[in-house]
């Protein structure tokens, strides 16, 4: 069989990995045999997000499915619970079910509806983090991982959080629109997002046996103009489908069905994207990862072999004071840490200042919309009143909210990333201090390597509305049937409006904790990344420290010995590092 570009690609990776691999066995430094094992690790996993975003009820589970070739994904009515769902490929079917608090339980496919809607799972009570399915489709290449988001836009805020806090991890995303009707102006909200975010977008217009070819081509043409004037790029695709329509033709075997359902054109385009840009993307990244671990190895080599020209004596004095250094170093990056907690509360302390002068025009918005609103249901009998009128506050509740919460979010979310930013340079002033202290004192010089890390906590906000009877206490509408119609009006109507502001407070609560919450996991995230930086340089340091004092007790020829062998190992490097360059130029003019 002819070996296809992609096939050589993967070949190449594979060889200089294990090349990597052996020459990290070749070198006295067990900081870089981790390093070498954990990018071995990371290329072999290394997968590709197709993720599926858009609008509740746009058919987004079907699309997905069609491309499964199968009624995995359940569909209907209601939207999924805040559950992220990745499917991967896998000889075998597999579910797996991760709870948020780390636990993982393998389920059937007949049980998967009960963790993954609204339905089975309301508000997503059985806190289930993630789904994950291997499943055995050959619709794309077997490292792309399809992931299925929650709708945004329904009534459930957690089903929209956990959609917007995904984006920053696709790779490319599929946007299905649909006619039913075309672009609103919460997807076009969310549209602006995932611009900022993904190059790569494929735009969907689903639904489309609802309506004729004349207006589907005035659909297509209004969303293609609206999506321009949102995301600032000329070059947009709309491939007009029906999901369903293909879906049925797939699960018939039905060629003239599926070709009917317009998603030809589609497929062909994601495949041909798949084959010629993703794998390219992926290419160029683990070369530039080896790359950089090649240079860490280069370093040590060359530092292992100058410090053998040092004089013993001084040597010692210099470690001592390197050590001394070392100790100062620490109590820098304890303050650091320190005077990071603390303007993240000056964050929260601005962001209390904000939502505090919004507070009152949100409660009386909220209790206006509901006073206009009961009219309307004043016919009704009197538990239904209550029950319409509750439900209406918890749609007016977030409604209101939604208006406001978007921007005070973003204000902290930006707030934060600038602040992550300034005392990331702090951090990375203190590994430079290192490098050049290290220098000073040793005449060598290092390399790290460093991974792109995302610092981003995920919400976990829901809206917690209205008052909850208890098993044993009597609802006191019910008392109500004993006083005249317009007095009970009066009592039920006021039993709601004093639930606004009671509820207001809450949520503002809730939306403050879920703030705090995520900056400070963010921030627990950006220490454990910087401690494991600092704590790499130094390891790699105290490690040339030791084997040099090591080398001290050898005899000359021993010494010679070694010095040859670390000389032939470097050799190998500089050789497979001119291997490794030589493909990323290459990938790169290719690319171009």
């Amino acid at each position: 069989m002819r070996k296809t570009a992609y096939d050589i690609m993967q070949e190449n990776i594979k060889s200089f990995t294990q090349q990597i691999k052996n020459l990290s066995e070749e070198i006295d430094s067990e900081s870089i045999k981790r390093l070498a094992n954990s990018i071995e690790e990371k290329i072999k996993k290394d997968a590709f997000y197709l993720v599926v975003l858009g609008q509740f009820k746009r058919g987004k589970s079907t699309l997905i499915n069609y491309m499964l070739g199968t009624n995995l994904l359940p569909t209907g009515v209601l939207p999924l619970t805040s559950t992220i769902t990745k499917i991967y490929y896998s000889p075998e079917v597999k579910i797996d079910v991760i709870f948020n608090n780390g636990v993982k339980k393998e389920i059937s496919v007949d049980e998967l509806e009960l963790y993954c809607t609204e339905k089975g799972n309301p508000k997503n009570q059985k806190g289930v983090d993630t789904i994950e399915i291997g499943y055995p489709f050959d619709f794309l290449n077997k490292d792309v991982v399809i992931v299925d988001t929650p709708g945004i836009g329904s009534i459930y805020q957690h089903n929209t959080d956990v959609t917007y806090e995904f984006i920053e991890k696709a790779d490319a995303v599929i946007f299905v629109l649909s006619v039913d009707p075309p672009i609103t102006e919460v997807e076009k909200q969310f549209l602006l997002k995932i611009a900022e975010s993904v190059d790569k977008i494929f735009f969907v217009i689903n639904k489309c046996e609802l309506t004729n070819r004349n207006e589907l081509k005035e659909i297509a043409t209004f969303t293609e103009n609206v999506i321009k004037d949102v995301t600032k790029k000329e070059n947009i695709n709309i491939f007009p489908i029906s999901a369903k329509m293909a879906l049925e033709g797939k699960m018939q075997e039905n060629i003239e069905v599926i070709r009917k359902s317009g998603i030809e054109i589609f497929e062909e385009e994601l495949k041909r994207f798949l084959r010629e840009e993703k794998e390219k993307v992926q290419f160029l990244s683990n070369l530039k990862s080896l790359d950089s671990f090649l240079e860490v190895c280069r370093t040590f080599l060359e530092s292992d072999m100058k410090l053998k020209a040092m004089p013993l004596k001084q040597l010692e004095e210099n470690i001592v004071k390197f050590d001394e250094f070392l100790d100062k170093i620490n109590r820098n990056k304890i303050e650091i840490y320190r005077l990071f907690k603390v303007e993240i509360n000056d964050i929260l302390t601005s962001f209390d200042d904000q939502i505090e002068k919004i507070k009152k025009e949100i409660t009386i918005n909220i209790t206006k919309k509901v006073k206009d609103y009961y009219p309307s249901i004043a016919r009704f009998k009197r538990l239904k009143q209550k029950e319409y009128l509750e439900r209406y506050l918890e749609e007016a509740i977030v409604q209101e909210f939604e208006f406001q919460k978007g921007g005070l979010e973003k204000y902290v979310e930006d707030e934060f990333a600038i602040l992550l930013s300034r005392y990331c340079e702090k951090i990375n002033e203190l590994i430079k201090s290192i490098k050049d202290t290290t220098k000073d004192l040793f005449s060598v010089e290092i390399s790290y390597y460093e991974g792109l890390q995302r610092l981003v906590a995920q919400s976990k906000f829901t809206y917690k509305i209205g008052y909850e009877v208890g098993a044993l206490e009597i609802d006191p509408v019910y008392f109500t049937y004993l006083l005249p119609k317009k007095l009970a009006q009066k009592i039920i109507l006021k039993r709601v409006l004093d639930r606004v502001e009671i509820d207001v407070d809450r949520n503002i609560g809730r939306i403050r904790y879920d703030l705090l919450r995520r900056m400070e996991e963010s921030f627990e995230a950006f220490k454990t990344d910087m401690d494991d930086k600092i704590s790499y340089v130094c390891s790699l340091i105290s490690e040339l420290l030791r084997n040099t004092r090591d080398d001290f007790n050898k005899n000359k020829s021993e010494l010679e010995r070694k010095m040859a062998y670390n000389q032939k190992v470097l050799e190998k490097i500089m050789q497979l590092k001119d291997e490794i360059s030589q493909a990323i130029v290459d990938q790169t003019k290719n690319r171009n």
